[in-house]
């Protein structure tokens, strides 16, 4: 089987650690056949500066997926020029103004915020229990369909980030009708469901998606693709195996890469 590990950061996020030159060297440790480096965007001006590169430094991001690109040219292994975008409302002609010509392999669709919360962040929590669970999680689902109709990208992450905490909804319903919605139209964009394995090492410690919501992406047509989601070297290509059960428990028999855009099947 050849493994692809498509979601990674560099210390450009100001949240990751760890040379770039470290981060091929583990890839080439762990025998991946593809490795992708996809920090996050820069764009729109100002939105989350505080967890990502600012618009003067993707010069440099740019660069330094080039310099691995190299360095990994006569190995096993090939680097991926991604990036992870998160949804805006509102704002998304300037992510497309800035990014619309780069030749990325692949884009990450992420959605961290409902409204004016940031739900992953750990300085936020009491506004869970101020806004409640249920609401959260119907309003990030609703948030993701939008993302997926107005904005092209490859690969949905973490679909079921919300859960980092362990907050849950009371009625999960209402949250699956949406993730259904969802599913079906990323199915029809061709776009892949990532198996994030960050949340075995967040408090929930579960993989992302819950087998529930990968059996539902699969049961729409949804292509798979494996993310580590990397903040050091050593998290590389983590609990891979872990990732690959769940994925076969939910019916897949391949995951993906994706290279100028085109999916590439890699059969387990």
């Amino acid at each position: 089987m050849k493994w692809a590990d498509l979601h990674s950061h560099t210390p450009l996020c100001k949240h990751a650690v760890g040379t770039a030159e470290e981060y091929l060297q583990a890839a080439l440790d762990k025998g991946l056949a593809f490795f992708g480096v996809s920090d996050h965007i820069p764009w729109p001006r100002g939105y989350d500066s505080g967890v990502r590169m600012q618009p003067e430094q993707f010069g440099q991001y740019r660069a330094l997926v080039r310099s691995i690109q190299e360095k990994a040219r006569n190995t096993p292994l090939t680097v991926l020029y991604g990036i992870e975008l998160d949804y805006v409302p509102g704002r998304m002609d300037e992510v497309s103004s800035a990014i619309g010509k780069e030749p990325f392999d692949y884009r990450i669709g992420s959605v961290h915020y409902v409204d004016d919360f940031a739900f992953d962040n750990p300085d936020m929590l009491h506004v869970w229990e101020e806004r409640g669970a249920d609401w959260v999680w119907t309003r990030y689902a609703g948030l993701l369909c939008e993302f997926i109709d107005v904005f092209p990208f490859e690969i949905m992450a973490h679909p079921d980030l919300p859960k980092k905490f362990g907050y849950v909804p009371l009625d999960r319903a209402p949250f699956l009708e949406k993730m259904k919605e969802a599913f079906a139209l990323a199915a029809s964009k061709g776009i892949a469901i990532e198996v994030n394995t960050a949340g075995l090492r967040k408090k929930v410690h579960e993989l992302y998606p819950s087998l529930e919501l990968l059996i539902l992406a699969q049961r729409a047509g949804m292509p798979l693709a494996f993310g580590s989601d990397s903040h050091t070297p050593a998290d590389v290509a983590a609990d891979f195996d872990k990732a690959l059960a769940l994925a076969k428990a939910a019916g897949y028999r391949a995951a993906s890469a994706f290279q100028d855009r085109h999916l590439i099947e890699l059969p387990f």
